[in-house]
């Protein structure tokens, strides 16, 4: 059966239900838009989410337009009075919403959409815009997007502004302000000044101990560098900004701000310090060291507070202060560079404290007493000795032999010949004489030798404590009464008194010289258990300059304990030196002089000539004076000093004169049974003998030594000198260079020489020292260093000054090449 055709069927509007048309050509669609005005929902697009959505080719990344897809796609825009345009590509490259929080509700679909293709084929198109216009546009936006944020940007123009407003709007006034500005910046100068003045008050009360001086100058200097503040902070804060980015005045403002912070930092570190003073204050039943412990803790806490106070006045000129205060300042930042030098040294010294008096348990020490005025190479004749046991910190038991050193000679179970200059006292070698050598490690040793052989005991090291210290202690602590023989031993007379006992007292008939030391001991021990708040400070500062002068050496026979005293400078070790340096220590020992060194004047000149190839030749002149009283007792004695000069181990000596020797009959000759001393003869070598002048040539302790004796009458002055030769040389000739391309390249304009001399302070000798360092004709300085130094056009001078301490002078040399 054949299958019936099928009828098309005509398309039909869904508005009139009539044929041949559709809903958007519908007549009475649009006339009833017009007489109704029913609300129109939007058209709805169901979009289709894939894990790996296909875009259109007409979607369009604007934010980065490319050439190539401007001028593939069409744009097209909607008519004029269309309600349905929407744009596809739009919806498809928002952001998503933030996910909804009530349930999802599935939307009615719409009946018939329109088709995309339609709606672009029935929209007219509009104008294109070029890719220049688009990034023109975008940059636009970027860049006011950036101004926004840079807030630091408009600052900038609004005091810029304001400076201009300042000077051109309102001229009149600006002079008025600009001197309440100037008044202002005076009185912040004038606050700043004044809270200095206060803060050297502070200092000065710390370094005594005044904890209630200290803390009212603190509070008195802090109240000035306040109102400075709060000048700063009401008074023309804005006209300072302004004034702070000009140049030339900025760097006032900037001076005056630093010389506040620097006054505020230097307070807080006095303040630790006062703090400390009161902690050690409230533990005074603790040891001495735990309360010089607690002082060391707070200096550490005070010390970065003055270096940074230091670093701000360096960049403060005096210039920006009143001219009445302006003195006044420059002194205070040299002294508060040398305070913060020596705070800084008294830290150190207060962490080595408990080692070097045995702070970490029992130990035993032969302490020696040396007496500057019979001197000898490590500061003193050893009259006397105490054997010191300590425990934690803490004294527990000091002997002191009434006999003093003497006490030994009886009981020594080995002889040995002394050093041949020492034959003059004695034949045999003793305790007494035991420090020969002014190496104090070696020559303490050799009193732990003597120790051992007479008493068969040892000890953990030697401490030698000059007769000067007990002078500084009595400063401190004040004066000591002796009620069993009526005295009162103060700071200027202790030490002769003290000699004067034990020369002429009764104790001597009984051959115990030294009892007044063996009573005055437990005194001193109760001064040191019961030290003051106000006495910690005094007496680390004078315990310090002890040790830096050689007042005080110790040697340890434990080598860590040995390193630790070394590190600090405390040994009295002869210094080593390299062969290109200079090397000068002048060493004295009085033998059967009695105590006439109290009387002498010593000055040494040094002077090196640096000859045409380089070699140096040196010359010193030691001159000494004796203005004792003939006949006086001890002290106005003939002096007898055998001199030795520690040069540069090979110099080679030219000449020398001067000397006065003693009658040979005088010598003594070694007993029989005495045997030469191993160790003697491992740090005294005998090298030469110069028989024109009689000098003696040893090697010690890697030095070349020239040694010779002067006799002094009081009343008399007398000079000695010594010429030599130093090993080495400062510059080395120049040859003839050869003429090429590569010499012209890399030839030097000047040659240059390096001089450096180290001078060594004996410890107990006071000497003015001085030198001269001269170059040949054309050799001028370039650089130099070191105390008391000044340049000449061919060299450098050392003035004239007081020796306390090992010392280092360096000098840089240049001659223009031909």
């Amino acid at each position: 059966m054949p299958r019936d055709e099928k009828k098309p069927q005509l398309r039909v509007c869904s508005v009139c239900k009539k044929p041949g048309h559709n809903k958007s050509r519908c007549p009475e669609f649009f006339s009833s838009l017009k007489t109704a005005s029913p609300a129109i929902q939007p058209i709805k697009f169901i979009i289709h989410e894939n894990s790996a959505p296909e875009h259109s080719p007409y979607l369009i990344n604007l934010k980065k337009p490319t050439g190539e897809f401007w001028h593939k796609i069409e744009t097209s825009a909607p008519t004029k009075n269309s309600t349905y345009y929407h744009s596809y590509h739009q919806q498809k490259s928002a952001p998503p919403a933030e996910a909804a929080t009530e349930p999802l509700v599935e939307e009615p679909a719409v009946e018939e959409p329109i088709a995309l293709e339609t709606l672009i084929k029935e929209t007219p198109p509009v104008k294109k815009e070029s890719v220049l216009e688009v990034e023109t546009k975008a940059a636009t936006k970027t860049k006011e997007k950036k101004i926004k944020n840079q807030p630091i940007f408009w600052q900038q123009i609004a005091w810029r502004t304001a400076l201009v407003v300042l000077i051109l709007v309102i001229p009149f006034k600006a002079s008025s302000y600009y001197q309440s500005l100037k008044n202002t910046t005076g009185q912040i100068a004038a606050n700043g000044t004044e809270g200095f003045m206060a803060l050297q008050e502070s200092t000065a009360a710390i370094m005594q101990a005044d904890i209630p001086g200290a803390e009212n100058s603190v509070v008195n200097a802090l109240g000035k560098f306040n109102n400075a503040v709060n000048t700063m902070n009401n008074n023309h804060r804005l006209l300072q900004k302004i004034v702070s980015t000009v140049p030339i005045v900025s760097k006032e403002v900037q001076g005056r701000q630093k010389l506040i912070t620097a006054g505020q930092k230097i307070a807080l570190g006095n303040t630790y310090l006062i703090k400390g003073l009161g902690a050690s204050q409230k533990n005074a039943s603790t040891t001495l060291t735990a309360r010089i412990k607690i002082i060391t803790e707070h200096l550490r806490a005070a010390t970065p507070n003055y270096e940074a106070a230091l670093a701000d006045l360096s960049a403060v000129n005096a210039g920006i202060l009143p001219v009445e205060y302006q003195a006044s300042f420059k002194d205070f930042k040299i002294l508060f560079t040398a305070l913060l030098n020596d705070l800084k040294n008294l830290s150190d010294l207060g962490t080595a404290v408990e080692e070097i008096f045995g702070g970490k348990g029992l130990r035993r020490y032969l302490v020696v007493f040396q007496n500057p005025h019979e001197i000898r190479p490590t500061g003193g004749f050893l009259g006397s000795f105490a054997l010191l046991d300590i425990k934690d910190g803490k004294i527990v038991h000091m002997e002191i032999p009434a006999g003093g050193a003497y006490d030994l000679q009886g009981q020594l179970d080995q002889f040995v010949e002394p050093p041949a200059p020492l034959l003059l006292s004695n034949k045999r070698w003793e305790f007494q004489d035991a420090n020969w050598f002014p190496d104090f490690p070696a020559s303490a040793e050799k009193m732990l030798w003597f120790y051992r052989h007479s008493r068969q005991i040892t000890a953990d090291g030697v401490i030698a404590v000059n007769a000067s210290v007990l002078e500084r202690l009595l400063a401190v602590f004040g004066p000591i009464i002796d009620e069993k023989r009526g005295l009162t031993l103060a700071a200027d007379n202790a030490v002769a008194t003290i000699q004067k006992v034990v020369e002429e007292g009764p104790e001597k008939e009984a051959n115990k010289p030294k009892q007044i030391l063996s009573d005055l001991a437990p005194q001193f021990l109760s001064y040191l258990d019961g030290v003051t708040p106000e006495q910690i400070m005094p007496l680390l500062v004078n315990l310090s300059e002890s040790l830096e002068q050689k007042e005080i050496q110790a040697y340890f026979t434990d080598t860590d304990s040995e390193e630790t005293v070394k590190s600090f400078g405390w040994s009295g070790q002869l210094l080593p030196t390299t062969a290109n340096q200079d090397y000068l220590m002048v060493v004295n020992a009085n033998i059967q002089g009695q105590k006439s060194d109290a009387e002498i004047k010593q000055t040494i000149s040094h002077q090196a000539i640096v000859q045409d190839d380089g070699s140096v030749i040196d010359t010193v002149v030691i001159t000494r004076s004796h203005a004792g009283t003939p006949g006086e007792k001890l002290y106005g004695q003939t002096n007898i000093d055998y001199i030795r000069v520690y040069t540069p181990l090979g110099s080679e000596l030219i000449s020398a004169g001067g000397f006065v020797w003693p009658d040979e009959r005088k010598f003594r000759a070694p007993d029989s049974w005495t045997t030469k001393d191993v160790w003697l003869n491992q740090m005294e070598k005998e090298i030469g003998f110069d028989e024109r002048t009689g000098t003696r040539l040893t090697e010690e302790f890697g030095k070349t030594v020239f040694g010779n004796w002067l006799i002094l009458e009081p009343g008399e002055t007398r000079q000695i000198q010594f010429t030599y030769r130093l090993p080495g040389k400062v510059f080395a000739p120049t040859a003839p260079t050869e003429k090429n391309i590569f010499n012209e390249l890399v030839k030097e304009d000047y040659q240059t020489s390096r001089f450096q001399l180290i001078a060594q302070r004996q410890s107990g000798q006071e000497s003015s020292f001085e030198s001269q360092i001269i170059y040949p004709a054309l050799w001028h300085p370039s650089w130099n260093e070191g105390a008391e130094m000044t340049l000449a056009s061919n060299g450098a001078g050392i003035g004239a000054h007081d020796l306390t301490g090992d010392t280092v002078w360096s000098l840089v040399m240049k001659k223009e090449k031909n």
